[in-house]
């Protein structure tokens, strides 16, 4: 399952990498992204004639991330948690979640010290992890949204016939900056208008109202916020909790996040920490989690997402779990279709649960 993950994000991630040096290459000054996911399904099943009942099972998941980064100060918050349900009743719980705080040793430069909390939980362990730290590192994350939504002006402008051929990449850049400082236009109209003017002044074309009116839709979007940039942190830290209920220790840590549009229409997130004595190797905490988006079109959107959680005591066999998600959703106007596959499995199961979900929604009138 790791390896099915690891190829498709690879594949998403290389097969965009043209675009996504140019989103990435995009600067702001300060960004603040924040997302959030949540699903839930649940079947209950009984057919009279078995002696038990057949189905009755659920998921409810969550997500969520935040980001704040300026020259001199960063914050970044982000959660995942999965809640199943068995027989109308609670069946386990699992989730991570972190808080961090980055202060930049200079304006401009990506050196910073940071002070956080991590934080890991199963229903299979006695109580949570819960761990402080502060250390160094490096790294910086930048809002590339409106590099994204101007490329997607361009591609919509392209679909409807308003103009001939792409933008070039001067063009598409001074028309992401002014989206970028929409907030110093006094009325939305002003913007439209720059923008019209740049677009026509290259092509020659004239640009109708219905394309004005798409230009205007992509602007004002919400919720398909893009950020790329990385962070690496080196530390210690200190148990404020063990999960195992062992006694608290002094730690070394290590954690690593990262963020990358490979083109405007996806997003892909991962964080990996460890930490652990001085003998990390031999007695340690591991948590991972990565997710990709990705807006196939305006009706279609599919979404990968995977955890890893992992504590290692002394002595002793790993234990653990992780579970890996798969949704293609479509919303074809009066009719929602939902494709949704989850893979779960903790670390003494000898495989993979496995639940596929078709759900189907209809106005008919």
């Amino acid at each position: 399952m790791k390896k099915l993950v690891v190829a498709v994000a690879f594949c998403a991630t290389f097969f965009g990498l043209g675009f996504a040096q140019n989103l990435c290459g995009y600067k702001t000054p300060e960004t603040f992204v924040q997302d959030l996911d949540v699903s839930f399904y649940y079947r209950h099943y009984d057919d009279p004639a078995t002696a038990e009942l057949d189905i009755s099972s659920g998921r409810l998941l969550v997500d969520y991330n935040l980001l704040k980064d300026s020259p001199s100060l960063g914050y970044a918050f982000g959660g995942a948690g999965e809640l199943s349900l068995v027989g109308l009743g609670f069946g386990g719980i699992a989730g991570q979640a972190s808080g961090t705080v980055r202060r930049y040793f200079a304006e401009g430069l990506p050196y910073f010290a940071f002070g956080g909390l991590e934080s890991s939980w199963a229903s299979g362990f006695p109580q949570p992890g819960v761990e402080v730290r502060a250390g160094l590192g490096y790294g910086h994350f930048t809002d590339v949204t409106p590099m994204a939504k101007a490329y997607r002006i361009e591609a919509k402008l392209l679909s409807l016939g308003a103009i001939t051929a792409s933008l070039s990449d001067a063009t598409i850049l001074s028309i992401a900056e002014e989206i970028g400082r929409m907030a110093e236009f006094a009325d939305l109209t002003d913007l439209i208008s720059e923008i019209e003017a740049k677009i026509e002044e290259e092509t020659g074309a004239t640009l109708d109202a219905k394309a004005l009116l798409a230009i205007e839709d992509i602007i004002k979007e919400t919720g398909k916020e893009r950020y790329c940039g990385y962070a690496v942190q080196i530390g210690l830290g200190y148990e404020l909790l063990d999960p195992q209920g062992g006694a608290r220790d002094f730690l070394l840590t290590l954690s690593a996040d990262g963020a990358l549009a490979p083109e405007p229409g996806s997003q892909f997130l991962v964080r990996a920490s460890l930490s652990g004595p001085y003998q990390i190797m031999e007695q340690h905490t591991l948590t991972l989690s990565a997710s990709y988006d990705y807006q196939l079109t305006d009706t279609t959107s599919f979404t990968a997402e995977y955890s890893l959680r992992q504590v290692k005591p002394k002595g002793q066999v790993p234990a653990g779990d992780q579970s890996a998600s798969f949704q293609l959703a479509f919303n074809l106007g009066k009719t929602d279709l939902s494709l949704q596959v989850t893979f779960s499995k903790v670390a003494e199961a000898p495989g993979w649960t496995q639940d596929f979900l078709i759900s189907v929604g209809m106005d008919l009138l």
